[in-house]
């Protein structure tokens, strides 16, 4: 089954809740620190429907948008018109690991865990070697993902959230399934939508997410022309990683 498909339809009900300001004030931030020279356009890798992208371009960076979900694109486009921002952000709709740039980034950045799916070798490699073609030399490409020793020690369990607008309450089922070999997890997702005590609509989806280790994720970088510079916390660029904590952060530097 496709990821993000009719999935992608309650997406942003799901994560009303996410703070992609915060998110995106500490992108700034790791840029500051990280990056050698100014940065003006900003490649985004499995960019979804948008919202760091959105505040982003409104903080005055280029965007170039990438992903494979017309839904989501879809969603996204619909952000660019209302808030006029056409001029800043460009949409394409392609997999991350076969796009091709007429130009080249500053920066390439892929939010939200989109590196574990790139559940593949050859996926995660396709993916940085069309980075490393998209950036400028010294430009700099971040990522958040999973961290395997984090998530061997938290194992993931079965979760329900819930979301209520007036009188449509939305219900997501999430139940998890450990791959020790291949290092994934095996998400499925069911999502409910239901009005006046109605189902309205039925949505299920198996997203198949990789977790990594820090030695993994440096030798497939430097294979592709990027060496490590910080690996941190989420949100914490100056942390030290916690073995209690799923999700890292990882900056690298192309440097050729």
């Amino acid at each position: 089954m496709k990821n993000f498909q009719n999935y992608s339809k309650y997406y942003d009900i799901l994560y009303k809740d996410k703070n992609y300001p915060d998110e995106v004030r500490f992108i700034q931030k790791v840029l500051k620190r990280f990056s050698k020279k100014k940065v003006a356009s900003i490649i985004s890798l499995g960019c979804g429907s948008g919202n760091h992208e959105v505040l982003l371009a409104k903080k005055g960076y280029r965007i170039l948008g990438i992903d494979r979900s017309e839904t989501m694109l879809s969603a996204f486009q619909k952000k660019i018109d209302a808030q006029r921002l056409g001029k800043r952000i460009e949409l394409a709709r392609v997999d991350v690991g076969k796009f091709k740039t007429p130009r080249r980034f500053d920066c390439a950045i892929s939010m939200f865990n989109v590196v574990g799916y790139q559940t593949e070798n050859k996926q995660f490699e396709n993916m940085l070697k069309n980075v490393n073609r998209s950036l400028n030399v010294g430009g700099l490409l971040m990522f958040d993902c999973w961290h395997g020793s984090a998530v061997l020690k938290d194992r993931p369990t079965d979760r329900i959230k819930e979301m209520v607008i007036g009188d449509r309450h939305i219900v997501r089922l999430t139940s998890s399934k450990l791959d020790f070999e291949k290092n994934i997890i095996e998400i499925s997702f069911k999502v409910m939508d239901i009005v006046n005590s109605e189902i309205k609509d039925i949505v299920k989806e198996v997203h198949p997410i990789r977790f990594w280790s820090i030695p993994e994720l440096g030798y497939f970088l430097e294979k592709a022309g990027f060496e490590l510079v910080n690996v941190s916390n989420f949100l914490e660029v100056k942390s030290k990683i916690a073995d209690d904590k799923w999700d890292i952060f990882v900056v690298a530097r192309k440097f050729k």
